[in-house]
C-alpha cells in the first residue's frame, strides 16, 4: 500500500511538472511572436533570394537581429532592435560581391503594463557600414518608427512601421526608404508555430514601378528548450508578388533564435 501511494504520487507529481513546462512554453512561444514583450532574443538569420532577372546566381542574406528590451522605470522600457547584415551576390555579371550591408537600430518606447494594444513608438536610426556601394547606400540615415500588436488567444498579429531619410546634403546614394515587418502568428500547441513574418519594403528614391518589394507566404517552427536555455528554430518561403526589375522572386529562409526569459 506505501508502495502504490509512492507510485500515484510520483505520477502525479511527473504530471504537474509536465503540465507546468507545456504552460511555460506556450507563454514562451506567445511572448516571442511580439517583439514589445520585454523577452530578449537573439537571431541568426540566412535567406536566398532565387531568380535575380537578368544574373545568374543567387543572392545570399545572413543577417544578426537583436532584440533587447531595457527598463526605464516601474511604467515604461526602451525596446532595442538592431538588424546587422551580410550579403553575397552576382556582382554585374563578374563573380560576386560580398560584405556587410548597413546596420539597423530601432529604439521603440513601450509601456510595461498594456490593455488589448502593445505599441511602441520612437526613432530608427541606419548607420554606414556597408563595405561596398553595391551591399548598401553607406550613409546615415533616421526617421520614425511605430509598433502596434494584439494577441487575442493563439494569435499575435501586428507590424513594426518605419521610415528613414538621409540628409540632403548626402549627395549620392540619398536614402527614403519606408517599411514595414508584418507579423502574423498561430501559436499550436507543444511549442509550434505557424508564422507569417516578412519586411515589404519602398525605396522612394526609386522609379514608381521599382519601389515596392512585397512578399508573400510564410512557414513554421518551434519553441525548444535544451538543458536550461530556450530557443526556436523556423523556416519560411516567400514569393516577392511585388518586386523592382532584377528583384528575386523566391525568397526562401531559415533561422535560430535564442530566447533568454527574465
Amino acid at each position: 500500500m506505501p508502495a502504490l501511494l509512492a507510485v500515484s504520487l510520483l505520477a502525479l507529481a511527473l504530471h504537474a511538472a509536465h503540465a507546468q513546462q507545456v504552460d511555460w512554453l506556450a507563454d514562451l512561444a506567445k511572448r516571442r511572436a511580439n517583439p514589445l514583450s520585454g523577452l530578449r532574443q537573439i537571431t541568426v538569420a540566412e535567406q536566398a533570394n532565387v531568380d535575380l532577372t537578368g544574373e545568374q546566381g543567387v543572392q545570399n542574406v545572413a543577417q544578426l537581429l537583436v532584440n533587447w528590451p531595457i527598463a526605464l522605470g516601474p511604467r515604461w522600457s526602451l525596446v532595442t532592435y538592431t538588424i546587422v547584415t551580410g550579403t553575397s551576390q552576382p556582382n554585374d555579371g563578374d563573380g560576386r560581391v560580398g560584405g556587410l550591408g548597413d546596420t539597423m537600430i530601432t529604439a521603440a518606447v513601450t509601456p510595461t503594463e498594456s490593455g488589448t494594444l502593445i505599441w511602441g513608438i520612437g526613432p530608427v536610426l541606419q548607420i554606414p557600414t556597408a563595405t561596398d556601394p553595391a551591399l548598401g547606400s553607406n550613409r546615415w540615415a533616421a526617421g520614425p518608427a511605430v509598433a502596434a500588436y494584439v494577441q487575442p488567444g493563439r494569435w499575435t498579429a501586428g507590424a513594426l512601421v518605419e521610415n528613414a531619410w538621409s540628409p540632403r546634403e548626402s549627395g549620392a546614394q540619398n536614402v527614403s526608404a519606408f517599411s514595414v515587418l508584418y507579423n502574423l502568428t498561430w501559436n499550436a500547441p507543444h511549442g509550434w508555430f505557424v508564422e507569417s513574418n516578412a519586411t515589404i519594403t519602398a525605396d522612394w528614391t526609386a522609379d514608381s514601378g521599382d519601389r515596392w518589394t512585397v512578399p508573400v507566404g510564410g512557414g513554421f517552427g518551434r519553441v525548444f528548450v535544451v538543458g536550461s536555455s530556450s530557443f526556436t528554430a523556423s523556416v519560411e518561403l516567400f514569393y516577392n508578388a511585388v518586386r523592382p526589375a532584377g528583384g528575386a522572386a523566391w525568397s526562401p529562409s531559415v533561422s535560430l533564435q535564442v530566447l533568454l526569459p527574465d
